[in-house]
């Protein structure tokens, strides 16, 4: 910093600095501070002893205007036009700690006894700034609020609904990244990515993105792990520190997330990050988790609108496909009745049986049904004979909800058995077997066929394995397989285990 020690003054200007209410500055026409007031002390935190004499550019000016303050001084001295005398401008000045704030400046010219100098009035701004970026940041809140609730009311789509939120989240808290985890209806411990990423510049989170689909997350695992644990949000200061974050290294120091709820359920995880380490800010979570709030309005009223379309659905496929049991049905009644009058009791009660299903499989109000007494009433309400049939397993209660969806599920399997399976000859069988694997305390239940005709892997996959891979893999939060082998089919899911049920087996 240099500094000119022979500075030019003129008394007169004496009553303004004292006077004034903002920083003034005098300086000479080579750039030299002649006087600095008592404002500017407290405004740039230089005493006037330190800043008199010195280069006005290299004390308060920050380093990229620099060049432009000389170039006018030097056009002035060359006879120019200055630019920014006479005017108001709004521009960053530096404080003596290094950094830079906000500034109102006008300049004008005296005239001394020793000639023309220029007198500068600085006003610090930061908190009109402050104030103003605030209103800003309170009106894109309230938009984005507002967004998001109208979406909450009307999308269509979970993953729309993930999507608008990740985005509104990261405008409003300018973080570049943001990612959703899903939580499985029938398994609170693990968590799935839901492959919906934000990105505020395209391949930003590619590294993550990657280590985030090898890593298996469950309780108490890396950040997400640890919301699904606690069931609140969680604020990392520096991932890099913190030895549970198990994504390091991959371009982001601070991150935050927070659980989704539907009826107190999580039932997804929202999670973003910064490239520098954040301290805390519960403002932030604040507003943030409120916006969370209005998308699990989404999952809970989608979620309860896509059970009614599989109810539906499934209702549309049994009228269509009924005609056909029905006609299964009389064909092995009246094969093995004694004679027409046994014949049709035989059918009666079979075809009764069918009507007291449906009245089963539309239900929403199912309370307090055992899984044996479940199955018992969709064999019997599909015509079945249940004397093929044996049944081994735990008493086991189920939730009304999923009731329908297992009850579908087997009067599905039931149907495509006295179709093409075990059921639809004299010689079939089904083994019908659940329990608790306890070496992975998982719960199982199996169908497997015997004794019925050869069984080939179908051509193409119809409603039936639809409602059953998808429908009740999601609901019960499992896995499904079916193995078409040539004695029998073979279909097992296993998920996880029910958190009450007693282990003494019903067997029938």
């Amino acid at each position: 910093m240099t500094r000119n020690t022979d500075v030019l003054w003129d008394s007169t200007l004496e009553g303004v600095l004292a006077t004034a209410l903002d920083a003034v500055v005098v300086m000479t026409p080579n750039g030299s501070i002649a006087r600095w007031n008592s404002v500017a002390e407290t405004t740039f935190g230089w005493t006037a002893n330190e800043a008199e004499g010195c280069s006005l550019g290299e004390l308060i000016v920050p380093l990229e205007h620099r060049q432009a303050h000389q170039e006018g001084l030097s056009r002035v001295a060359a006879g120019g036009e200055p630019h920014v005398l006479n005017r108001r401008i709004e521009i960053t000045a530096l404080h003596r700690d290094g950094h830079e704030f906000p500034v109102e400046l006008s300049i004008t010219t005296a005239s001394t006894t020793a000639g023309e100098v220029y007198v500068g009035f600085i006003r610090d701004i930061s908190e009109r700034r402050n104030a103003e970026r605030k209103v800003e940041h309170e009106a894109a809140t309230n938009r984005l609020m507002f967004e998001v609730a109208s979406m909450a009311a009307d999308s269509e789509s979970l993953d729309e609904a993930l999507r608008k939120a990740l985005a509104a989240i990261c405008e409003i808290t300018t973080w570049p990244v943001g990612h959703a985890f899903t939580v499985p209806a029938g398994n609170q411990k693990i968590l799935r990515s839901s492959g919906i990423w934000f990105e505020l510049r395209p391949g930003i989170a590619d590294k993550i993105r990657r280590r985030t689909d090898e890593i298996e997350f469950t309780r108490g695992v890396g950040l997400p792990g640890t919301i699904l644990e606690c069931g609140a949000a969680r604020w990392v200061t520096d991932t890099a520190k913190e030895d549970n974050f198990v994504r390091k290294d991959c371009g982001f120091r601070g991150a935050f997330g927070f659980p989704l709820k539907s009826s107190g359920r999580i039932v997804a995880i929202l999670e973003f990050f910064s490239e520098s380490p954040a301290k805390p800010d519960p403002g932030m979570l604040l507003i943030v988790q409120a916006l969370g709030e209005q998308v699990g309005r989404v999952f809970e009223r989608l979620q309860t609108h896509d059970h009614e379309k599989l109810l539906l659905h499934e209702l549309n496929h049994r009228m269509k496909n009924i005609i056909a049991v029905v006609q299964a049905i009389a064909q092995q009644t009246f094969r093995s009745a004694k004679d027409v009058g046994d014949a049709q009791n035989v059918l009666q009660g079979r075809l009764t049986a069918i009507a007291n299903a449906q009245d089963l499989l539309i239900s929403k109000n199912i309370e307090g049904a055992s899984l044996q007494k479940l199955i018992e009433g969709s064999l019997a309400g599909s015509g079945v004979d249940q004397q093929k049939v044996s049944i081994c397993g735990p008493e086991i209660p189920v939730s009304s909800r999923n009731a329908v969806t297992i009850s579908l599920a087997v009067h599905e399997m039931c149907t495509n058995s006295m179709k093409y399976g075990a059921f639809s000859n004299a010689d079939g069988r089904v083994a019908i077997e659940w329990g608790i694997e306890e070496l992975q305390e998982s719960f199982f239940f199996s169908w497997t066929e015997t004794g019925g005709p050869p069984v080939a892997p179908p051509t193409r996959k119809g409603f039936g394995s639809s409602l059953i891979e998808k429908g009740l893999a999601s609901d019960l939060g499992g896995l499904i397989t079916l193995d078409y082998r040539p004695e029998g089919l073979v279909c097992r899911f296993t998920g996880p285990a029910p958190e009450a049920f007693s282990k003494t087996p019903v067997q029938r």
